[in-house]
């Protein structure tokens, strides 16, 4: 469950001056875990990003601006799963074995803390090291997200490859909510 966070943070800021990504954006993806003993997991799938600042009143009255980023996840190999994130819960919905978990992000990545440690390695890639963990930024030729390589914190080698990607798409609201039938399971975690 830590690097379905992990990836669900991953993208939830903007990068430094050099990588920038837009206010939205949708592009499929295909994810590769390698376990220490060689073993490969091959996900597939799409994402949905949206940020937008949005206004909220406080106890006093008073509006106060924030930052919100929504993330959906949406794996169709090898399983059927929706992975959603506002950055502070993270919503799971295996279709495959019929239920819904919930949980309380309380350790997601800080890519804004980890890009501001990035450092240029050639034209396209960035290098960063941010708590132990070292990361590997690729953008494409339009200067768009193309990879990101790390090792997590349960010693997986992560690739992660978009493609198709499109920046500053127009997302309906609904395209960035995980929905389930009533009938599964819902866990609390």
């Amino acid at each position: 469950m830590k690097l379905l966070i992990a990836l669900s943070s991953i993208l939830l800021v903007s990068l430094n001056a050099n990588i920038t990504l837009p206010s939205s954006f949708s592009t499929d993806f295909q994810q590769i875990i390698t376990n220490d003993k060689g073993k490969v997991i091959n996900y597939k799938g799409h994402i949905y990003f949206q940020d937008s600042l949005e206004s909220i009143a406080d106890d006093s009255g008073v509006n106060q601006n924030y930052r919100r980023s929504l993330f959906k996840w949406n794996y169709s190999s090898p399983s059927k799963k929706e992975v959603c994130t506002d950055g502070i819960q993270l919503i799971v919905v295996d279709h495959d074995l019929e239920q819904v978990a919930n949980y309380l992000i309380d350790e997601g990545i800080d890519l804004k803390a980890i890009l501001s440690v990035a450092k240029k390695i050639t034209t396209t890639d960035y290098k960063a090291t941010y708590k132990d963990v070292e990361y590997l930024i690729t953008l494409d030729e339009k200067s768009q997200l193309s990879k990101i390589v790390y090792v997590d914190n349960l010693e997986n080698g992560v690739k992660i490859l978009f493609s198709n990607m499109n920046y500053n798409t127009v997302l309906e609201s609904q395209l960035l909510e995980c929905s389930a039938p009533k009938e599964y399971d819902v866990i609390k975690g």
